[in-house]
């Protein structure tokens, strides 16, 4: 999405980081068939994107968005957490 000022995104040490609402926490789909997307950030309802009507009502991007944890991330955490571990003690509970 582009801003009002023609740049893309909000640019946070010399990267632009893209704003959509797709892939932001607080984006939930309604059961409003006229006002279908939300925001629990701001607290509102709309029938555009909430990113859209920010971006028209305020002049520049969400400054709300926080990315959503996907599965994905979580899995590298874990694999990440399961590698520390491999040089640690291990015990084994089998008696034979």
């Amino acid at each position: 999405m582009t801003s009002a000022s023609g740049s893309k995104g909000i640019k946070e040490a010399g990267k632009p980081k893209l704003i959509g609402c797709n892939s932001c926490k607080y984006f939930y789909i309604t059961w409003n068939q006229k006002l279908p997307y939300g925001c629990r950030a701001m607290g509102f309802i709309s029938e555009k994107l909430p990113c859209i009507d920010v971006l028209v009502i305020e002049g520049r991007d969400c400054l709300s968005f926080e990315g959503k944890n996907t599965v994905s991330s979580a899995k590298k955490a874990l694999q990440e957490n399961l590698k520390k571990r491999k040089g640690g003690n291990k015990k084994i509970n089998v008696r034979v």
